[in-house]
């Protein structure tokens, strides 16, 4: 029922697992500013910058032929100026570790690792000096790797922009005299400009780009005509990345609803224009949960973490997320039917408090049935036409949150540390090691 080449693997950030936190001429990042200190930091992630090959290994015996990574913003400039050579090293050898294993390598060249002195000079992608720095780095990136390198995805999750709640995590705090959403609304353009700069540059040195957004589905929490306009609105948010990578512009409720409410973002002549160079070859989604929309009130914050509103017809993980393997089905045949453009699955997983038992094993059920729920509403959305060609795990081995919590693993693999005590970092294999091997194998058909 899949294709023949399905991409199946995994997907990580690199401050989430790598450490080498002042290794090799890194400087620190945005992303070192978001944890609360409830929980530790990423100063030593999973020490990926070590043992990758390791981890590689592993992900072979799996069967994985695909690999989403990014990379590190922070680890390729020293400052403002100058480009870190030991940086471009690091992934030269990462990358071709990933091929000599056959999985194909997956960059994201933005996901939340700005360095700190862009945040602190510019207050980050709020600026158009920030967007220039960051299109020229890219640049280096795809003339360096670009003949390795098939696949790439330019901005993680680039609709959380548009979320309730802090933008540290794409450099940037609102002043007090901004209203927030104009804020937003500028980071958005933006980075939409800096998505369509360097989505061209790919094109012409002859590479391939998935433009992702999170997708959060949204259900009218009644039959209420205003909870359905409710949902619509918080489905638009992901619409309008969404429009400009598939149709090279803002969508026209969108564009509207800025001018109509005074929160038009600065554009300057020209960047429509450039917006039309921004139209990807596929779409990427990441999902792992749905929520309700009712009149009037938030549907979805991301303060400290997700927080949605609870569907009394769905279960909720521990982490307070609802599992809605259906949700993903309806997300995958929304997108094609509005787009009709391919569609990969870049996020998808289970965060749990995985404990080793006392025979020293990790049995996680629990994510063996929330990834084979999903996976089969995967596989029907292809049976009713979608044109799906991926599904990449999140965290395949366990890494540390976007909170920087060790609790929430979402991996196959478990990593022996904790929030406090680094131990061993030891790998070891969970059940779901062996059962997703066995779907890569049947390509999806043995879940």
């Amino acid at each position: 029922m899949l294709r023949k080449d399905f991409l199946w693997g995994g997907a990580v950030t690199a401050h989430q697992s790598e450490g080498g936190y002042i290794e090799g001429g890194k400087v620190p990042a945005v992303c070192d500013l978001t944890p609360t200190g409830e929980f530790s930091d990423f100063k030593a992630g999973i020490d990926a910058y070590h043992r990758y090959e390791e981890d590689f290994d592993l992900f072979k015996e799996m069967g994985f032929n695909a690999y989403r990574f990014s990379i590190d913003w922070s680890r390729m400039m020293s400052n403002e100026n100058t480009y870190n050579e030991a940086g471009f090293e690091f992934y030269d050898k990462f990358i071709d570790a990933l091929i000599e294993r056959g999985m194909e390598p997956i960059p994201t060249l933005y996901h939340f690792e700005m360095p700190i002195f862009l945040h602190e000079k510019y207050n980050g992608f709020y600026s158009r000096r920030v967007v220039d720095i960051f299109v020229e780095l890219c640049k280096k990136i795809i003339d360096r790797y670009g003949h390795k390198v098939k696949y790439w995805i330019i901005f993680n999750e680039q609709n959380g922009i548009l979320q309730k709640g802090p933008k540290m995590f794409f450099g940037s705090i609102c002043p007090e005299d901004i209203n927030a959403q104009l804020f937003d609304n500028q980071i958005m353009h933006n980075t939409l400009i800096a998505h369509s700069i360097i989505n061209e540059y790919i094109h012409l040195q002859g590479g391939k780009v998935m433009g992702m957004a999170t997708i959060v589905q949204s259900y009218p929490e009644t039959c209420h005509p205003l909870d359905t306009l409710e949902s619509m609105k918080a489905q638009s948010e992901a619409y309008v990345f969404l429009d400009v990578f598939a149709r090279g512009h803002y969508n026209s409720y969108y564009y509207a609803n800025m001018k109509n409410e005074g929160m038009m973002p600065e554009i300057l002549e020209g960047d429509l224009g450039i917006l039309k160079r921004g139209i990807t070859d596929y779409l990427a989604i990441s999902y792992y949960m749905s929520t309700i929309s009712h009149y009037g009130e938030e549907s979805l914050t991301n303060v400290n973490d997700v927080v949605i509103k609870k569907n009394p017809y769905l279960e909720m993980s521990k982490f307070g997320w609802t599992v809605d393997p259906i949700g993903l089905r309806i997300t995958l045949r929304q997108l094609y039917d509005r787009y009709e453009m391919p569609i990969y699955i870049v996020e998808n997983g289970f965060g749990y408090d995985d404990q080793i038992d006392e025979n020293g094993e990790i049995i996680d059920d629990y994510r063996i049935d929330y990834m084979s729920k999903h996976i089969t509403e995967m596989r029907e959305a292809v049976r009713e036409g979608v044109d799906c060609r991926g599904y990449l795990a999140w965290g395949p081995v366990d890494i540390l949150s976007s909170r920087a919590q060790m609790k929430k693993r979402y991996g196959f693999i478990y990593v022996n540390r904790d929030n406090d005590d680094l131990k061993d970092m030891r790998r070891i294999k969970k059940k779901s090691f062996a059962w997703f091997k066995k779907v890569i194998e049947t390509n999806g058909e043995q879940l």
